[in-house]
């Protein structure tokens, strides 16, 4: 049994690790793309991008955070309970959700910044 729980954890990680380290090779040219935008951006078009960036980093983040809740059910719901490995997967996924709150925050800024530069 202990072997199967260690495969399993084992399994998990190298999941969680591959798809991290695709995500930071696919993502470093667009991050850099919208880093370069944030600091020149002066058009309606230019603040719809940085939107729709900060929309699918918020996408994802609610992707992990669910993820996550689902994790921490699987450990709480088990014939025997392991609450501290459901506690922290319920913790990750809280601050994923807050992280994703956070850029649909940003996103509505830089649509609200389009608006306005629509209007001069």
């Amino acid at each position: 049994m202990k072997q199967v729980l260690l495969l399993s954890i084992t399994l998990i990680a190298s999941i969680i690790l591959f798809s991290e380290i695709k995500e930071v090779l696919g993502m470093a040219s667009e991050e850099e793309e919208i880093i370069i935008l944030i600091q020149t951006a002066t058009s309606p078009e230019d603040h719809l991008k940085i939107a729709d960036y900060y929309d699918k980093q918020a996408q994802k983040d609610e992707e992990k955070a669910r993820f996550y809740a689902s994790m921490s059910d699987s450990y709480a719901n088990r014939d025997k309970p392991l609450i501290g490995l459901a506690k922290y997967y319920s913790d990750q996924s809280k601050k994923y959700m807050e992280m994703a709150q956070g850029y649909k925050n940003l996103a509505t800024e830089h649509r609200k910044m389009a608006g306005q530069e629509m209007q001069r």
